[in-house]
C-alpha cells in the first residue's frame, strides 16, 4: 500500500488533524494524507488529500519531497510513506473534511513529538524526515 502524507508548514510550525473516533486509528493526531488511488501519481494524491482535509489548494511546484519511507505496523499492512512538505507564507484558515476529522492543531514539532496520541509511525516520521534529533 502506498499512503502520502504533508507537513503542511507556517511559521515554524505544521498541521495535524485529529481523526474521528469511529475512524481506523481513531482519536490521535496525523498529517494531512491519505491512500494513493489508481492511476495518481504521489503528487496528485497528496494535493488531492490537502485539499479535502484541509481545504488548501495547493500546486506540484510547492511541493518538496522529504521521502519516501517503509513501515510495517503490527498487526497491519506494511506501506510506503510518502512524505512532502508545503511552507506557506500566509496563514491558512483550516476547512476540515468533517466525514474524517473533528480538530485540527498547528504545533512545533516538539509539541508533536510530546503528544502521547499522534497516529501510528509518526514519532519516527518526525525523525526521519529531520524535524527532532
Amino acid at each position: 500500500m502506498r499512503i502520502v502524507g504533508c507537513f503542511l508548514e507556517y511559521d515554524g510550525k505544521f498541521l495535524v488533524l485529529l481523526r474521528h473516533s469511529h475512524k481506523p486509528h481513531g482519536n490521535t493526531w496525523g498529517l494531512p494524507g491519505g491512500k494513493v488511488e489508481p492511476g495518481e501519481t504521489d503528487d496528485q494524491a497528496v494535493l488531492r488529500e490537502l485539499e479535502e482535509e484541509t481545504g488548501y489548494s495547493g500546486g506540484a511546484s510547492q511541493l518538496e519531497l522529504l521521502g519516501v519511507f517503509d513501515f510495517l505496523p503490527a498487526p497491519d499492512t506494511p506501506y510506503e510513506y510518502v512524505t512532502y512538505r508545503i511552507k506557506i507564507d500566509d496563514h491558512h484558515e483550516v476547512r476540515l473534511e468533517d466525514s474524517a476529522h473533528s480538530d485540527y492543531k498547528w504545533l512545533t514539532p516538539q509539541e508533536c513529538y510530546a503528544k502521547s496520541d499522534l497516529i501510528h509511525d509518526l514519532h519516527d516520521l518526525l525523525k526521519m524526515v529531520g524535524y527532532i534529533d
